[in-house]
């Protein structure tokens, strides 16, 4: 009979957990092992491995631990399915909605326990406590997958997550939690770009987002070459995230328990892959080439000591036609590669103005200009909704957004009557008659 072995892993959360494995019968001569991790103390694990052991030598097929909690189940699920198939910025989302909601009120349930009352009693009372409809939805979300993925792999014999409800015609016990997506006014636009004005390092991206509707993510990723000034029109090819790492005790003592984090910033796809070409109006038109020359000035100034970036894969340029080539994640950094980075977001000496600025701006819209409830997206939302104001047809808006789909669009953008809106429309209520 073969040995059971055991050993520590670490979770991408930092959570240590054990493994066990044993060698199976060689495939074409080949050695094969078996293993299965997520286990609380080695003593758990080699339990589990000595039954899976047993049932492997009696019958030839290995069987799962039914025994499982939900809560470690959700980190073996997170370790050997999601980090395969989710992008980095869809794994943080995962893991913070699992921290804050799945765990808590059922982590502690064993995954063949949980049944469709209690994952329906737990969306309700999401429901009844006040969370948003999108919030609940990508809850819910997240339980069919994982059960769906207990399924696949004989933890259970059928999902309890099949057909949940949310609630919809009932009065929550608590007003639901809404972010309101915030409006500029020209007032408002006006007030923000004489406290951020031409030099700042705010400046170029706000101007772009305000002039586009682009993304956070998508505009801080922008390249030159993105940029077509002759058509007037911007590619947008990717977006750009920040990948955090886990400190190591060695590095945190290195710093003395500072607050100096590890990690760097990636290229990779738009949201819903939502490649598009988009056009661009004169002001921005002019703004963005008087940029453009300036930093070639900038770069003949500073010389070789003018800050440079690269990444790890060929940037690639009108990606919506060749999707088959999207790279996942293309890190950027300062170690030369043969694929440099010519940034839009920069500062004078050429360093990158990252989107941790934006922060810094809705810190000072807030202290300084108050207007409350302003975010990074709030230009995003003023230019969709200045679009309407205009008379733009929707899928124009939604196209150009990005949006996965027009009811996106019109749940967002069909929600502020602005004076323009309302008076164009009362022009038209009265030619009615």
């Amino acid at each position: 009979m073969s040995e059971i072995m055991v050993r520590e892993r670490f979770l991408r959360s930092g959570k240590k957990v054990y493994e066990y494995s044993f060698e199976m019968a060689s495939v074409d001569g080949k050695r094969k092992r078996k293993s299965k991790s997520g286990f609380a103390s080695k003593r758990d694990a080699r339990i589990a491995g000595r039954k899976a052991l047993s049932e492997y030598e009696n019958v030839g097929q290995v069987m799962v631990d039914r025994d499982i909690s939900y809560a470690d189940f959700l980190d073996l699920w997170m370790e050997n399915d999601c980090k395969l198939t989710c992008k980095e910025s869809t794994l943080y989302g995962y893991e913070k909605k699992i921290r804050l909601y799945l765990k808590p009120e059922l982590g502690g349930y064993r995954v063949s326990s949980i049944d469709k009352k209690i994952l329906q009693t737990f969306i309700t009372d999401l429901y009844n406590d006040g969370f948003s409809i999108n919030t609940i939805i990508s809850i819910k979300g997240l339980l069919t997958k994982s059960f769906n993925y207990a399924l696949e792999n004989h933890y259970i014999m059928t999902s309890p997550a099949n057909r949940l409800v949310i609630p919809q015609n009932m009065q929550p016990d608590k007003p639901t939690r809404r972010k309101e997506h915030i409006y500029l006014t020209k007032d408002n636009i006006d007030s923000l770009f004489e406290r951020f004005p031409k030099g700042t390092s705010s400046f170029v991206p706000l101007q772009i987002a305000y002039h586009t509707g682009m993304r956070p993510g998508e505009v801080f990723g922008l390249v030159w070459d993105d940029i077509d000034f002759d058509n007037k029109v911007i590619n947008v090819n990717r977006q750009i995230q920040w990948r955090q790492v886990k400190r190591s005790k060695k590095d945190i003592k290195k710093t003395n328990g500072t607050s100096e984090s590890l990690g760097y910033w990636y290229f990779t796809s738009p949201k819903y892959k939502s490649y598009r070409v988009i056009d661009i109006d004169d002001v921005l038109v002019s703004i963005l080439k008087e940029e453009y020359e300036k930093q070639k000035r900038d770069e003949e100034y500073y010389g070789e000591f003018y800050k440079k970036y690269y990444s790890e894969f060929q940037l690639l340029f009108s990606v919506q036609k060749n999707k088959e080539k999207e790279i996942p994640l293309n890190e950027v950094s300062t170690k030369e590669t043969d694929f440099g980075v010519d940034f839009v977001c920069r500062r004078e000496d050429g360093s990158y103005v990252t989107s941790r600025t934006l922060q810094n701006v809705s810190n000072a819209v807030h202290k300084e200009l108050d207007i409350p409830g302003y975010d990074t997206y709030s230009l995003r939302h003023t230019h969709g909704t200045m679009l309407i104001e205009n008379g733009a047809d929707m899928v124009y808006v939604q196209r150009r957004l990005g949006h996965k789909n027009i009811n996106v669009t019109m749940n967002i953008y069909t929600n502020h009557l602005t004076p323009i809106i309302k008076s164009r429309n009362n022009i038209t209520l009265n030619n009615m008659y």
